[in-house]
């Protein structure tokens, strides 16, 4: 993976790198836009419970253990931005109006200014890169002529990063189209005798089909292979 563009941030080379070397990497483009700070999170859709996460930052240690001391990842409202919206958002007073404190705290830890913005994939697929530093404050100026190398950059983020997550999980099984079918209605909250009048097959068939749906998706029975299937983009 190549390039940000020619001109402004440089060359970014994702190739042959771990997840924290390629990390870096993109830490130190984000300073070639003018950021001192550079965080980057991915959640996976699954487990539900507890979806798989990684969190990697170079905001400063004593920030990061108070951040996580807190739990201000609860009220963060860059966070909550990101899960509602893929605009991104310019840090300012007002954004931070309902949490007081945890702006106070990360402003004395030299983080007060920033931008950041959320990535989502059909398969569930979530992440965020947020850029920040201390001063100066970032100007509609700035933005007009460096914003679309920021979303650049985080765009090749979620991809190289989703990537070196995904290695070690299992790939997406093979559903077939009537599989597919059976797990739409599933999903509906359709019986086996309803879908099967549904589809004009006999239940066996339909249970058939669920069965193997199940098995395929390592789930516990058709519900979690239902939901298993729809956050993992396979219903679509």
């Amino acid at each position: 993976m190549q390039g940000i563009d020619d001109t402004g941030a440089g060359s970014l080379d994702l190739n042959g790198a771990n997840g924290e070397e390629t990390f870096m990497r993109i830490a130190a483009a984000a300073q070639q836009l003018g950021f001192e700070f550079c965080t980057h999170g991915l959640r996976f859709a699954l487990p539900v419970t507890r979806p798989r996460t990684t969190f990697l930052s170079t905001y400063p240690p004593e920030w990061l253990a108070r951040y996580g001391e807190c739990n201000y990842v609860d009220i963060d409202p860059t966070v909550a931005h990101g899960m509602r919206s893929s605009e991104p958002v310019v840090w300012s007073d007002e954004f931070f109006a309902a949490t007081p404190e945890l702006w106070r705290e990360a402003q004395a830890h030299g983080i007060r200014h920033g931008w950041a913005i959320s990535k989502r994939d059909a398969d569930g697929s979530f992440s965020m890169l947020v850029l920040a530093r201390s001063e100066p404050p970032i100007t509609q100026a700035e933005l007009q002529a460096s914003e679309w190398r920021m979303r650049q950059l985080a765009e090749m983020s979620h991809v190289a990063m989703k990537a070196h997550m995904a290695e070690d999980l299992p790939a997406d099984p093979m559903l077939s189209g009537r599989e597919i079918e059976v797990l739409r209605w599933t999903a509906d909250g359709k019986t086996a005798s309803e879908i099967a009048d549904i589809l004009g097959i006999s239940e066996r068939t339909v249970n058939f089909h669920i069965n193997q749906s199940v098995t395929k998706l390592g789930a516990n029975n058709k519900v979690n292979a239902a939901v298993r299937a729809a956050m993992r983009g396979l219903l679509w």
